[in-house]
């Protein structure tokens, strides 16, 4: 090859050389900026579009409350006590506001009552929705619920509040006494905290395990440490012998206002979020 010939071909790869770098400069300022919705994992993201700069990839893939009973319980003549037990399956996420609404149904299908009302859920929590004393006043089939407006946010480092009852009794009430049966235990609050209002819910069961009595009671200001004494009364008479007691202490960790300050304690770790 003659020096001639190798010049021609040094001054031809340079100007390819020149030409590759103008396209590829010409390609980097067309290209779009990252962003949360360009379907690559870029950015630091921790999968594609989430995490890093972007929204959390649990937010992204939250799963759906689950059902998993509904009923109806007949408090007296037309008036039901619908009952619903659901759970969330998010292990850091919860929502300290949901919309929910009970729907019931005759055998035709036909929507004949139907109630709403809001309420929170912790995350991974088993939790009851009781409704008290609805007027249907015609057959029904099923009762169904549904859920909207679901507001999820993270709990960090979260961690179940210590709310334990303790000395559960259900009794008969004598004639003298005004209602047809009782129950009675104490709670205590184990956390670190000062709660505002703690929700009880009480689950009376046959010695089928078929509910037979709903009832919900609220306390207001409970303090760490403090122990305190609550009684629900039924009015109605229960249908059937009750052989066993449920109840379910709940309070809501996203209401801010939920919590008591004394200036004396630290908050617990699942206030921080």
């Amino acid at each position: 090859m003659t020096k001639r010939v190798l010049k021609q071909l040094i001054i031809i790869s340079v100007f390819f050389l020149i030409l590759l770098g103008i396209g590829f400069l010409i390609y980097l300022s067309y290209q779009p900026d990252p962003t949360c919705f360009d379907g690559i994992q870029n950015q630091e993201e921790e999968k594609i579009d989430c995490g890093g700069p972007c929204s959390s990839c649990e937010l992204r893939e939250i799963k759906e409350i689950e059902i998993l009973k509904t009923e109806a319980i007949l408090n007296k003549d037309n008036f039901y006590d619908l009952f619903a037990q659901i759970k969330n399956p998010n292990q850091n996420y919860g929502s300290g506001k949901i919309s929910y609404q009970f729907r019931i149904y005759n055998s035709d299908g036909d929507l004949i009552n139907k109630q709403s009302g809001q309420t929170y859920i912790l995350p991974n929590q088993i939790k009851y929705l009781v409704y008290p004393k609805v007027n249907i006043p015609y057959l029904f089939n099923r009762v169904e619920i549904s859920f909207d407006n679901v507001e999820w946010k993270k709990l960090d480092n979260y961690q179940v509040p210590r709310l334990i009852i303790q000395q559960r009794e259900y009794r008969l009430l004598e004639e003298t006494e005004p209602g047809f049966s009782q129950t009675r235990g104490v709670l205590v609050n184990k956390s670190s905290f000062d709660f505002d209002e703690i929700n009880i819910d009480i689950l009376l069961f046959n010695s089928f395990n078929q509910l037979v009595g709903l009832n919900t009671t609220e306390l207001r200001t409970l303090l760490s440490g403090q122990e305190r004494d609550f009684f629900t009364t039924w009015f109605n008479q229960i249908d059937g012998e009750v052989t066993s007691i449920q109840m379910e202490p709940e309070t809501n960790l996203f209401d801010s206002d939920n919590y008591l300050t004394t200036g004396q304690r630290m908050p617990e770790k699942f206030q921080e979020y």
